[in-house]
């Protein structure tokens, strides 16, 4: 009879696995290490050319390798932060603290960003830049395949009565970041998919809209002054539209009135894809 695909396993291959899994995750190399090599006899046939513990190691050190070559791929500015040696020691540290739970590479750096903002074994003069890097980076994955939601239908913008607006909502994009960095760690980024290899920048205070294009599929990055960006974040909360114009039009110094400025926001937002729907409001359904 066919165990249910859900089933735990047997017992000794439950501890079979277990030693296995300790053996090839091990950070140093298992002919070195007594205990494990030890361990590695009891388990791994061995050849006329290799011991058992050198053998193993072949497939310890393919675990290190496929896994930090994963994180590079999906971290690319952090490697050329950190340089070859600091971004293996980190990758080293991370997966000792975060191994890996799925079949699938793409959850590898599900912790990067968390355990970065953490990890005290950044270069001091790195720390700040290599944790907002890691940041940045981190938010790319979810937004590069994640699912899309239908395309806005204007008729929701042109239809709604003018005194709607009033409560209307506005829902963003769900692949949508808003991010204030420290560091432009998306020029850093961008120059290196260019194939560069730029300085590391100074700090730069910054805040980013970071999307999906819906029409390439790429992912693409605006840099947005503050008061366009505290209202998409108002608007991301759930705050009906006139309430967050006028939220951010209150915090705003003396210059150009704010609402001179919202259509032409509204215009690239919209071409941008940023807008998902406009929801009317309880008083304007009573409408």
């Amino acid at each position: 009879m066919r165990a249910p695909p859900d089933a735990a396993p047997p017992a000794g291959l439950a501890s079979l696995m277990g030693e296995l899994t300790r053996m090839f995750t091990a950070d140093a190399p298992l002919p070195g290490d007594a205990e494990l090599a030890g361990r590695c006899r009891e388990h791994v046939a061995g050849n006329e050319r290799l011991t058992p513990a050198e053998q193993a190691d072949i497939y310890r050190r393919q675990f290190w390798l496929r896994h930090h070559d994963a994180l590079r791929e999906d971290y690319p500015a952090l490697a050329h932060v950190l340089g070859e040696d600091g971004f293996d020691a980190f990758s080293r540290a991370y997966l000792a603290a975060h191994p890996p739970a799925s079949f699938s590479l793409r959850d590898l750096g599900r912790h990067v960003a968390s355990f970065a903002a953490a990890h005290e074994g950044f270069p001091p003069a790195l720390a700040e830049l290599a944790r907002e890097v890691a940041r940045y980076e981190h938010a790319l994955v979810d937004l590069f395949d994640g699912a899309s939601p239908p395309p806005l239908d204007p008729a929701k913008v042109t239809g709604m009565p003018e005194e709607g607006w009033s409560t209307a909502r506005i829902v963003l994009h769900p692949l949508l970041a808003l991010m204030q960095l420290r560091y432009p760690a998306h020029v850093l980024r961008s120059e290196l998919r260019q194939g560069r290899s730029p300085a590391l920048p100074a700090p730069r205070a910054v805040r980013l809209a970071v999307f999906r294009s819906a029409a390439d599929l790429t992912i693409r990055y605006e840099e947005l002054e503050p008061p366009a960006f505290a209202l998409l974040e108002a608007l991301g909360r759930g705050v009906p539209l006139v309430a967050a114009c006028e939220a951010v039009a209150a915090g705003e110094a003396a210059g150009v009135p704010l609402g001179a400025r919202v259509g032409a926001w509204f215009q690239q937002w919209t071409s941008w894809g940023l807008i998902a729907d406009v929801v009317r409001g309880a008083g304007a359904e009573r409408g």
